[in-house]
């Protein structure tokens, strides 16, 4: 396991920053309503440990998705056929039952599936992650288990390639060890490291495909051109303004408060 997660952590210790362009295609399913959004324009970015957001656009449109999260705040934005903006707070999210939230996608449950976080060495500390080897799948399954008062409880599972190390699977579970996100990943891509040997760039999975069990919809995206950040102008993309709350004001987008009983 330690030689395992010593790969892992080797590769992903070169990946403190994302961005990407992005081809992807969502169907949400919320009250009853199927909207599906499409885009070939989009860009993804990520900061470790917590900061990521994934937006789309489209020609003479504008921007038609939103998703992201930061320390503080997560938000998911559709304008086909909703115009909605659905935000809250990590502090109101705390006091709520996580698993009857009025938002279609959680954005700090997708970005758990980008296989881009390092693991803790310490095999003991929360969440205690486990090992076991699937013969069918000829991959390493990595469980990560978190303490509740009465019992352990599965939190999420990561199934690696047994010859790349490489992650091809993600299941995130609730309270109730059901499955909310299933996620397959494929076609590892290389992030272009300037001032580096190619042969030692890291990979990250180009192609994901995400369905959330409870509400039905399904999440798929295509990365292209993935470096750790994009020069524009004198600014290095990301940065800690590229994971703010979007500002709705002024707008026919309707912001829907999860938890805080107001608006945007």
């Amino acid at each position: 396991m330690s030689a395992v997660v010593a790969a892992i952590n080797a590769n992903n210790e070169k990946i403190p920053s994302l961005w990407a362009k992005l081809n992807y295609q969502v169907m949400i399913k919320d009250r009853g309503q199927v909207h599906t959004v499409t885009s070939d324009d989009g860009i993804l970015l990520y900061r470790r440990p917590a900061e990521f957001r994934l937006v789309g656009n489209q020609a003479l449109v504008g921007r038609i998705f939103d998703l992201g999260t930061n320390e503080r705040e997560f938000w998911l934005e559709v304008v086909p056929g909703t115009n909605r903006l659905w935000w809250g707070t990590y502090a109101d999210l705390a006091r709520l039952d996580p698993e009857r939230l009025p938002i279609p996608i959680r954005p700090d449950q997708v970005m758990e599936v980008l296989g881009v976080a390092t693991i803790n060495g310490d095999f003991n500390a929360l969440p205690v992650p486990t090992m076991r080897y699937n013969n069918a799948a000829d991959a390493y399954v990595f469980a990560f288990n978190v303490k509740a008062p009465d019992q352990w409880l599965v939190q999420k599972e990561i199934w690696y390639d047994r010859k790349t190390i490489r992650p091809r699977r993600v299941i995130l579970y609730d309270g109730r060890a059901r499955p909310v996100l299933q996620a397959s990943l494929s076609h590892d891509m290389k992030v272009q490291l300037p001032n580096e040997d190619p042969a030692q760039w890291p990979l990250v999975a180009g192609d994901f495909k995400l369905f959330f069990p409870d509400s039905g919809s399904r999440m798929e995206f295509t990365l292209t051109d993935v470096r750790p950040y994009k020069q524009i102008g004198p600014q290095k993309v990301p940065n800690p303004r590229s994971f703010e709350l979007p500002d709705v004001q002024n707008t026919d987008i309707q912001a829907i408060q999860i938890g805080g009983g107001g608006g945007a």
